[in-house]
């Protein structure tokens, strides 16, 4: 069986505002990262309304021939051009859709039916992240021709196979509104938060390598309490700041090191570590992003009370908590869950109040009532 792809740009976006195929996400518009994912098909169409209108877009089209009935004449109108087989369907506002899940579509629709569709953890099926045969064509048409433009009741009229996307189901997230596409924009960061001397620099340092191999890109930032000196009295680009640069670098061919002195706050700095997929902060105590705090039996005798964000701990006490406990030596554990609520979207920063907080006593936790 062949296969060809088709990425549906022709909606009106309405709940958007503007043209969700040319919002990007890291720099990159949505619709360029779907045809790089997209690439290795044997074809690769863009639905649109009308290419004659989309100059902005430089990969082959395919302007709508049925009008204006939404996605389910895109799917037709690329069927009426394509030589496929099948054709693998993605709207553009699915920009972390992957080639590996559209594979693994393909691969549900070879043991039988007429469409393939993705179904995430929570049961929602998704008929516009599929693999139609051409055979749906007719189905399709005689739809249209009855004014039926519902997806899902053409799929009753198909044999469909559903394809459980697991884990993959965050790659399956739309992006309908502004406030949807600033949450996906947001840089990840998860703060590493504890008393002085808890053992924050130790855990960051083992996580690295297990987040590494998960394949995430992870940069690490430091916040010192006290004023540090960045250039050595006596080296060369300590000269040049007492004779007053504002800015010193130094690099081989390996590596650089920029020292700017001026002041940032947490947003400048975190928005300098731009090559991480996700940002480890060590400390940040007071700042608004989420936490793993880490509680020590021997250091500070319990949980920060007034610390925030919380999201899981990394205790060797028992802890009277509703969020997960992590012992300190299971760092796969610990990984495992970060890179969770990384593919979930929630490490981002958010407007926290002071809540989940615990206090010790005798020795015990117990949970503060939230707010």
């Amino acid at each position: 069986m062949t296969y060809g792809a088709v990425i549906l740009a022709g909606g009106k976006s309405r709940r958007m505002g503007t043209n969700k195929a040319e919002l990007t996400m890291n720099g990159v518009r949505f619709l360029d990262k779907l045809v790089w994912e997209l690439s290795g098909f044997e074809e690769l169409w863009v639905s649109v309304d009308d290419e004659e209108r989309h100059s902005e877009i430089e990969y082959p089209m395919v302007s709508d021939a049925f009008g204006d009935c939404g996605p389910i004449g895109g799917i037709c109108s690329a069927f009426l051009v394509s030589g496929a087989d099948a054709l693998v369907v993605v709207p553009c506002d699915v920009p972390l859709f992957s080639e590996k899940l559209a594979r693994a579509l393909c691969h549900c629709l070879e043991e039988g039916g007429d469409v393939a569709i993705a179904v995430t953890e929570d049961g929602r099926e998704h008929p516009l992240c599929g693999v139609y045969k051409k055979s749906c064509q007719k189905i399709l048409e005689m739809c249209i021709r009855k004014k039926d433009y519902k997806m899902r009741n053409a799929l009753e009229r198909m044999e469909v196979k559903k394809y459980q996307a697991g884990r993959d189901s965050w790659r399956l997230k739309n992006i309908n509104t502004f406030g949807e596409w600033k949450r996906l924009t947001k840089k990840s960061c998860l703060a590493i938060s504890g008393w002085k001397n808890s053992g924050k620099t130790t855990l960051i340092e083992q996580l690295i390598p297990v987040l590494k191999a998960r394949g995430l890109t992870i940069a690490a930032i430091k916040h010192d309490g006290h004023s540090y000196e960045a250039d050595v009295p006596g080296t060369d680009s300590c000269r040049f700041f007492q004779a007053g640069a504002a800015v010193s670098l130094v690099y081989d061919r390996e590596k650089y090191s920029l020292t700017v002195r001026e002041k940032r706050t947490d947003e400048d700095v975190i928005g300098l570590a731009s090559k991480g997929d996700l940002v480890l902060l060590e400390g940040f105590k007071e700042s608004g992003y989420p936490k793993i705090e880490i509680v020590q039996k021997e250091i500070g005798g319990g949980p920060i009370p007034e610390l925030a964000g919380r999201i899981a701990y990394v205790s060797d006490i028992e802890l009277q908590t509703d969020l997960p406990v992590f012992l300190p030596n299971d760092i796969q554990g610990i990984g495992d869950f970060i890179v969770d609520r990384y593919e979930r979207g929630d490490l981002v920063r958010t407007d926290i109040s002071v809540g989940g907080s615990v206090k010790m006593h005798k020795g015990d936790c117990q949970k503060e009532t939230e707010e």
